[in-house]
């Protein structure tokens, strides 16, 4: 057996143990043990010790003929094929030990938005023919997979010309009604701007970024949508009102006013999440939509981000959109999370907490006792 084939072996190994544990993240470092993430901790997933000499092995497997590239760059992002079925993002990069290495399951069927327990309200952008659509949240928080459903939805429903920029490719979209064509950073292109710039050359309805990461970036995106294109892309914030300013402060001071005017005009949907680990022990997604509407628009367009959280609060019945606090309150209240876990991820804990302070719904079901009359005052 080569010493290739050996050292593939023992990585399939690690990673059918991490399927078999459903497990989302393996963890290789040099000199250390193997880990994973399971849920939301981190455990031993063998006792197994990696010496340098093994882990530079894997490294060069991985990277094939980007080894020379990522000794100098240091960093690497790649995908991994187990087999048909299962395939992983990668992470390459270098500390104090050597070498970590982790990997990301991507599984091969592209769960549905109610399989993934998301707002049903998601649907609405299936329908959408123009305009900028964000998915945001921290890494680990589901937003590839979030964005995946939506895009396989359409793929399935209309007849489209899809083409997505990912760095890697992660969910595979195989042809259905629509017609799909995903390109890679570092494959198939050299960034995500000259993509997008080739991409509105091709006859696009939908063109899916995976992350808008620069201002060239950004400006390529803008450009799509002012052209007509409707455009998806991922963002690393954690809500609405963070992803307008982050999206605004990347550009200079002279252009922020213009790039305003464009958010205003074509920003269709925000769409923030973050996963808890729920009462049953699996990750519950808690998820802000903020859709657009006359009074989001009027917000961005006159420098009144504070207020979008207020907004979509008051817009719930009319637009569908629902803050951090709310949906959290909603998992609270359906007994998904508990009230501390709710506190511990709120944008506002003085909110919410009033927002289960004012609530009848909430008392008669978690605090039936303080309904009704009140107490009699004992004598002294």
């Amino acid at each position: 057996m080569s010493l290739t084939q050996n050292i593939k072996e023992r990585l399939d190994s690690w990673l059918n143990m991490l399927i078999e544990a459903n497990g989302a993240d393996l963890h290789i470092k040099s000199n250390s043990q193997i880990h994973a993430r399971i849920k939301s901790d981190i455990v031993l997933l063998s006792n197994e010790k990696l010496d340098a000499k093994t882990i530079e092995s894997i490294v060069k497997m991985l990277t094939g003929d980007a080894y020379e590239k990522f000794m100098e760059t240091k960093e690497f992002d790649g995908a991994y094929a187990l087999d048909e079925n299962y395939r992983f993002r990668i992470n390459i990069s270098m500390n104090l030990s050597g070498f970590a290495l982790a990997f990301r399951l991507i599984p091969s069927y592209i769960k549905t938005i109610e399989e993934l327990n998301l707002p049903t309200a998601l649907h609405k952008l299936t329908h959408l023919r123009r305009g900028l659509v964000l998915v945001t949240g921290t890494t680990g928080s589901g937003k590839s997979t979030t964005l995946s459903s939506v895009i396989e939805e359409i793929n399935k429903i209309y007849p489209r010309h899809i083409i997505t920029i990912e760095d890697p490719i992660e969910y595979v979209h195989n042809d259905s009604k629509s017609i799909v064509e995903q390109r890679e950073l570092g494959l198939h292109t050299n960034s995500f701007s000259a993509a997008l710039r080739a991409a509105m050359r091709e006859d696009p309805d939908i063109i899916v970024v995976g992350e808008m990461r620069d201002m060239a970036t950004a400006e390529s995106i803008l450009q799509a949508v002012n052209t007509g294109h409707l455009v998806f892309t991922t963002v690393h914030t954690l809500d609405a009102r963070e992803t307008v300013d982050r999206i605004i402060a990347i550009f200079p001071n002279e252009e922020q006013n213009r790039v305003r005017e464009t958010l205003a005009a074509t920003l269709e949907a925000v769409v923030s999440q973050r996963l808890i680990q729920g009462i049953s022990g699996n990750m519950i997604p808690a998820v802000e939509l903020m859709f657009k509407s006359p009074q989001i628009q009027e917000l961005i367009r006159n420098k009144r981000d504070h207020e979008i959280p207020d907004a979509l609060e008051k817009e719930r019945t009319s637009f569908d959109s629902i803050s951090f606090n709310r949906a959290l309150f909603d998992l609270t209240l359906a007994e998904k999370i508990t009230e501390e876990q709710a506190y511990q991820y709120a944008s506002s804990a003085a909110d919410l907490k009033l927002m289960f302070t004012v609530s009848t719904e909430y008392e008669e079901k978690f605090h039936p006792e303080t309904i009704g009359d009140a107490p009699l005052l004992k004598e002294e």
